[in-house]
């Protein structure tokens, strides 16, 4: 009799948590912090956690280029990419849009690398807007410069020079400070990035629950 009272109390847990899962808000969140914040490895920990897709601008571009090397957006990446300016607006909203389009968004989604100009954070509200889905939390991974430095240092890689470091840390200031403005206080969740992953992942959660609760959460205007 117990056994049976326990397993019926286990099962309407069961199908409440499920039934909560699929009548949750979806959620939009942005990562932003400089390179060897550890974004990558926290996008996938949010990933599973709240069973949304995460995906960065670096693997989208990567993807266009090898699987469309002659098509118009193509071209107009890879010319952007060879002289060294920043990718367009318009090029690389068209490369964000066509993956939404791609992929499920009923609950939303994680993405790192864009918007990085106020046009694309422009164009971006366009794109939610379209499908229905609420503003975004801008979470930003911070970590002292010297610690950046050492990080990117310790990968090893051709391109990572102090000059190159320098410049990158600079992009990821201008970056922050652009979404934080553009996301508004009630939608940006800081976090220290230089503890462990599994510190800054509940630093992490724990900002995504304050910003996205009753209290403060709200649709898009």
């Amino acid at each position: 009799m117990i056994r049976s009272i326990i397993a019926t109390t286990l099962a309407a847990a069961f199908a409440m948590s499920i039934a909560w899962a699929q009548l949750a808000p979806p959620k939009v969140i942005l990562l932003v912090g400089p390179p060897g914040s550890g974004k990558t490895t926290q996008a996938k920990l949010l990933a599973k956690k709240y069973g949304i897709p995460a995906f960065s601008m670096a693997d989208l571009l990567k993807k266009q280029m090898s699987a469309h090397k002659k098509d118009a957006l193509s071209k107009a990446l890879a010319a952007s990419i060879a002289s060294g300016d920043v990718l367009p607006d318009d090029a690389a909203s068209d490369l964000i849009r066509l993956h939404l389009l791609r992929v499920d968004l009923r609950k939303g989604f994680i993405l790192d690398g864009y918007p990085s100009t106020a046009g694309q954070a422009k164009a971006l509200d366009r794109m939610l807007q379209e499908q229905q889905l609420p503003k975004a939390v801008v979470v930003v991974l911070e970590a002292p410069d010297d610690v950046i430095r050492k990080r990117m240092l310790a990968r090893g890689r051709a391109d990572d020079k102090p000059e190159i470091i320098d410049r990158r840390i600079q992009d990821f200031r201008n970056e922050a400070a652009l979404l934080a403005g553009w996301a508004g206080k009630t939608h940006v969740v800081r976090v220290n990035a230089n503890a462990r992953i599994a510190a800054v992942s509940t630093q992490i959660v724990t900002g995504l629950e304050n910003a996205l609760s009753p209290h403060t959460f709200a649709q898009r205007p």
